[in-house]
């Protein structure tokens, strides 16, 4: 064999032992972090784990087979995987960064009571897979939340998916142990939700035409026509742009988005003081809703 083709090789095989060797430390570290933080919880659950991965190249740590019991429930819930991309904390141990995600998790309608009656009509099985992902950055100088995502879907459901920007919040110790109190001087700046629909919409629209007996498309038309009223006293805050949005919805059930985007911030205490009402809610946040 060639002298240069034989050196090559050994260069190659050198790098990837030694890849191989570095995947495995990190994935044994890995291991006793995950230990670490299963210890710190133990007072309320239980969690038994196949195995871990860490990845050398970015892709995060991986905690397989994960099965999860709350102290004294009985209950046991079972993950695919639970992966953490980022974290990263205070001295005081508060969390400044997180952008984790867990997949394949085992969702058993039968655990769900009554609750389940709903799902059960539009035609679920007897157990769903939930996924769900979320990032958030607190940076404690300026005193903000920015939660860049919380996503939850399930297939042949739909995803739904949550930002916001707070300001004015403090996550320390004292803080938190005063809340609901101390949210009051909290200040929001954006959010936004979406929605896309996999199947969810659809099925509640079959299933209540088939109650009424009638069909979809008369169903549709019900519901659309039950916005006009609104929309002409002017309740509820409804405009003509709001309303074409929410008939492009009903009429193709694709997805929405509802995003709140206020001229100035505004602080909670001030929404408190609209009692709720829905017309003062939409125009104090800019609300707009988009299908």
């Amino acid at each position: 064999m060639n002298q240069k083709v034989i050196t090559v090789a050994g260069v190659v095989g050198g790098a990837i032992a030694l890849f191989a060797g570095g995947q495995a430390y990190v994935s044994y570290a890995a291991a006793k972090e995950v230990d670490k933080a299963i210890d710190s919880v133990s007072e309320f659950v239980t969690v038994d784990y196949r195995k871990v991965n860490a990845s050398l190249l970015g892709g995060g740590t991986h905690v397989k087979d994960i099965v999860v019991s709350p102290v004294g429930s009985g209950e046991q819930y079972t993950l695919d995987e639970v992966v953490v991309y980022d974290y990263d904390q205070t001295a005081d141990d508060i969390p400044t960064h997180i952008n984790m995600a867990v997949n394949g998790m085992a969702l058993d309608l039968a655990s769900m009571g009554e609750n389940a009656n709903s799902l059960k009509e539009f035609g679920y099985d007897e157990a769903l897979s939930v996924d769900f992902a979320t990032e958030y950055q607190y940076q404690e100088a300026e005193k903000e939340v920015r939660l860049k995502k919380f996503k939850v879907g399930a297939k042949d459901v739909g995803d739904l998916d949550v930002s916001v920007h707070l300001s004015n919040i403090s996550l320390d110790p004292a803080t938190m142990a005063s809340m609901p109190f101390s949210m009051f001087g909290m200040v929001l700046n954006e959010a936004k939700i979406t929605y896309d629909d996999d199947s969810l919409v659809t099925r509640m629209f079959d299933t209540a035409a088939a109650a009424k007996g009638v069909s979809v498309a008369e169903l549709k038309k019900e519901a659309i026509a039950s916005l006009e009223p609104d929309l002409a006293s002017g309740e509820a805050g409804l405009t003509k742009e709001l309303v074409a949005e929410m008939k492009d919805f009903i009429n193709d059930p694709k997805g929405f988005s509802v995003s709140m985007s206020p001229t100035n911030p505004v602080p909670v205490s001030e929404l408190m003081t609209t009692g709720g009402d829905a017309d003062q809610i939409i125009r104090l946040l800019n609300v707009r809703f988009e299908s």
